[in-house]
C-alpha cells in the first residue's frame, strides 16, 4: 500500500537521536502558562493527512497557535522548582485509546495569591502550557475541551519548622493524541485591543 493512502508513514528512529537532542534533562521549567478556557479565540489544530500520509514529526505535534480573543490574555505562573510534574499517560479501553496530561504543582507557602488562584480554577475549564527541561512545550486543553481541576494533596503547613508550607495543585487534560506544542509563547501574554 502506497505511503499516500496511510493516515502516518513509518520512518526509522534513530536512538542516538541527532546533535541537538543528546541531551536530556528531567523535570519541567519552574513557569507555566495559563488562562481561561472560553478566553481563546482560536486553537492549534490536531495534525491531519493531506495529500501525503503525515510524516512522524508532523504526528507528533499540534499545527498552529494559541490566539486569545480581543482583550484577554494569558497569564504566568512561578512556581517552586524541582517540585512540579508533567506526565501523559496511557488510558482508555481498545477503540477508545486517549491519552491523560497530568500536571502537578507544588507552589511553596500557602497565601492568598494562591488560594485565589485554586477558588478562580475551580470547576473552570482552563489551558496550561508548560515546558520541560528539554525545552518540549505541551499544550492541555483544545477547542472542545479544557483542562480541569483534579484532587491532590492539597495544602499544608508542615509537621515542623524545618517542613515546607505548600499547596499542591493538579490539573488533567484528557486529549486523543499526544503531542507536543511547537506554537506562540509570547504574544498571547499581552492582551490585544478589545474591539
Amino acid at each position: 500500500m502506497a505511503d499516500d493512502k496511510k493516515c502516518i508513514a513509518l520512518d526509522d528512529i534513530n536512538e542516538a537521536m541527532d546533535c541537538d537532542n543528546m541531551d536530556n534533562m528531567g523535570g519541567i521549567v519552574p513557569s507555566i502558562i495559563y488562562g481561561y478556557h472560553e478566553d481563546v479565540a482560536t486553537w492549534p489544530d490536531y495534525p491531519t493527512k493531506a495529500e501525503t500520509a503525515l510524516t512522524l514529526d508532523e504526528a507528533g505535534a499540534f499545527k498552529g497557535d494559541v490566539v486569545m480573543k480581543a482583550g484577554c490574555k494569558a497569564y504566568k505562573m512561578e512556581i517552586t522548582d524541582e517540585l512540579a510534574e508533567f506526565k501523559i499517560s496511557d488510558q482508555g479501553e481498545v477503540g477508545g485509546e486517549s491519552f491523560l496530561y497530568d500536571l502537578n504543582i507544588i507552589a511553596a507557602k500557602m497565601r492568598k495569591k494562591i488560594f485565589g488562584f485554586e477558588n478562580a480554577t475551580k470547576g473552570r475549564k482552563m489551558f496550561f502550557i508548560v515546558t520541560d527541561n528539554n525545552g518540549t512545550n505541551y499544550l492541555m486543553g483544545d477547542k472542545r475541551r479544557g483542562a480541569v481541576r483534579a484532587s491532590g494533596d492539597g495544602s499544608t503547613t508542615g509537621s515542623g519548622s524545618t517542613a515546607r508550607n505548600q499547596n499542591s495543585l493538579r490539573y488533567t487534560f484528557t486529549c486523543p493524541r499526544k503531542l507536543v506544542y511547537e506554537g506562540d509563547m509570547e504574544t498571547l501574554l499581552t492582551a490585544s485591543p478589545a474591539g
